[in-house]
């Protein structure tokens, strides 16, 4: 584990395991989010690939912002995204030095152990290319490995941080193991514009089940409970939307009575 003060997000505390069980919540809620009782999820649009020990998720917000946390064996790498500031904005790359591989954006995660190379790897492998000079986007980002951490997050040049930095944060400010959501009109928010604890009364007892049904899955496939998915789900879901739900949960190891295999 590992704490950072910084000037804008204040304390940020960074830890492997939290943060792959976050991104697990948080796939889980993302895939859950319009067919389930809770509103105003932690994360807008979400992709997964891999898995526990080695995997990342990707989080879009649905205007061209976006950031993505790979992990392995050895740490975290994350690396983040705003419109209009990619490595040559904000990294300084030249376009002469554009690969459109890893270099590309290795200047968001200065002192990288070559430990984390394979996790920077897959991180890289979920950036968005740009069509004009064909670099991968991001411009801002950290690393975690064992009891060190490094990135653009922690450098900040100026009291708002590097543009992307805030996405970032979000993973150092996990509560009660949850990603919290960002959003400019927020209530108790944290510094930076992220959401502290926004949990419906209401909704209680569908992120219970969400917990609950995450810490099975990080000790192997699982399968919702009847019970659960009273509580979790509203009446009458869309069929068609509940079967592209149940294939993606199949991703992660969760299933539901009735869920289709995976073909």
């Amino acid at each position: 584990m590992i704490e950072r003060v910084t000037p804008h997000f204040g304390r940020l505390v960074f830890d492997r395991d939290a943060i792959v069980r976050a991104a697990l919540r948080a796939y889980l809620e993302g895939c859950l989010d319009g067919i389930s009782r809770f509103g105003f999820p932690c994360i807008e649009y979400a992709s997964w690939t891999g898995d526990l020990q080695r995997g990342t998720l990707r989080h879009d917000n649905g205007s061209g912002d976006y950031e993505v946390v790979a992990w392995t064996e050895a740490g975290v790498v994350g690396l983040a995204y705003e419109l209009g500031f990619g490595p040559i904005e904000q990294l300084g790359l030249s376009l002469d030095a554009v690969t459109g591989g890893p270099d590309d954006v290795r200047g968001a995660v200065p002192g990288l152990p070559a430990e984390l190379e394979p996790a920077l790897v897959m991180a890289v492998g979920r950036l968005v290319v740009g069509e004009e000079h064909g670099e991968r986007w991001a411009g801002a980002g950290f690393w975690l490995h064992g009891d060190r951490a490094g990135g653009t997050l922690f450098a900040v040049r100026d009291p708002y941080g590097a543009h992307g930095a805030r996405r970032l944060a979000t993973w150092g400010l996990l509560h009660n193991g949850r990603l919290l959501p960002l959003s400019c009109e927020s209530y108790r928010r944290r510094p930076g514009w992220i959401v502290t604890a926004f949990v419906d009364p209401k909704a209680v007892p569908a992120h219970a089940v969400m917990d609950a049904v995450t810490d099975r899955a990080l000790k192997g496939p699982t399968e919702f409970t009847p019970a659960e998915l009273e509580a979790l789900l509203l009446p009458t879901p869309d069929p068609k939307r509940v079967l592209a739900i149940q294939r993606g949960l199949q991703k992660v190891g969760i299933t539901w009575p009735g869920s289709p295999d995976v073909t």
